[in-house]
C-alpha cells in the first residue's frame, strides 16, 4: 500500500474516534507536503488557515551546510485554543526523500516525539506538548542539514483544539518553509569571470 493511501485510509479511521485520542500525535503522514492530507483529514469542521490565528516556522536557514545542525521553532496561535498539535517533515523538494535528520530540542524531549514511516521522520507533540500559554503553543526540533545538496523543503500542519475531545469546533493551520545548499566557495584567485590572465 502506498504512503499517500495508506495516510488516506488512516484519516477515513481517524474521523470516527474523539480528539484526545491524539493528543500524543497523529500517525506519520499527515504533514500536508507531497500529496499528504494535513491534520484537516480529521479536524475538519473549518476551512485550513482562518483568520485570528496562525502557524509560523522559525529558524530554517535559508542557505545551509551539510552537517549543520539549526534549531527549529513552530510556533501555533489562536485565541481561546485549548491543546495545540502538530506534524513537521523535512524532505529534498525534488522526490520527497528525508532531508537531514531531526530531533527533539534540548528542551522538549518531554513534549515532542519523532517516528519514521517509509524512511521519513515526522515530528510531533507528546501529550505533554498539548499545553497552551497565552493563545500560544510552540514546538522545538533540531535539523541536522543534509549532505546531498539540493533544496530542502519543511511542512507543517497543526491544528487548535478547543478541548472538547472531539474534532468539530477545531481550526488546521499549514506553513511551509524552504532551505537551498549555501553555494561552494570559490578557489583562491578564482573570479567570476572565469579565466584569470595576470600582468603582461
Amino acid at each position: 500500500m502506498s504512503g499517500v493511501l495508506a495516510a488516506t485510509v488512516v484519516a477515513a479511521s481517524l474521523r470516527l474516534v474523539a480528539a484526545h485520542g491524539y493528543a500524543e500525535g497523529a500517525p506519520p503522514g499527515f504533514s500536508g507536503g507531497f500529496t499528504e492530507p494535513s491534520c484537516h483529514a480529521c479536524h475538519f469542521d473549518a476551512e485550513p488557515n482562518p483568520e485570528h490565528g496562525g502557524l509560523t516556522i522559525e529558524g530554517v536557514p535559508a542557505e545551509f551546510v551539510p552537517g549543520e545542525r539549526h534549531a527549529v521553532t513552530v510556533t501555533l496561535k489562536r485565541a481561546a485554543m485549548a491543546r495545540g498539535g502538530f506534524q513537521l517533515a523535512a524532505r529534498f523538494a525534488d522526490d520527497g526523500a528525508q532531508a537531514g535528520t531531526i530531533e527533539p530540542g534540548p528542551a522538549d524531549g518531554e513534549r515532542v516525539r519523532v517516528e519514521t514511516q517509509a524512511g521519513v521522520q515526522y515530528a510531533n507533540q507528546k501529550t505533554g506538548g498539548t499545553a497552551v500559554d497565552a493563545d500560544a503553543v510552540a514546538w522545538t526540533i533540531v535539523w541536522t542539514a543534509p549532505t546531498r545538496a539540493a533544496p530542502v523543503v519543511f511542512h507543517v500542519s497543526a491544528n487548535a483544539g478547543n478541548g472538547n475531545e472531539s474534532a468539530d469546533g477545531d481550526f488546521v493551520y499549514t506553513a511551509t518553509m524552504e532551505s537551498v545548499p549555501r553555494p561552494a566557495a570559490s578557489p583562491p584567485g578564482s573570479s567570476a569571470g572565469g579565466e584569470r590572465h595576470g600582468r603582461p
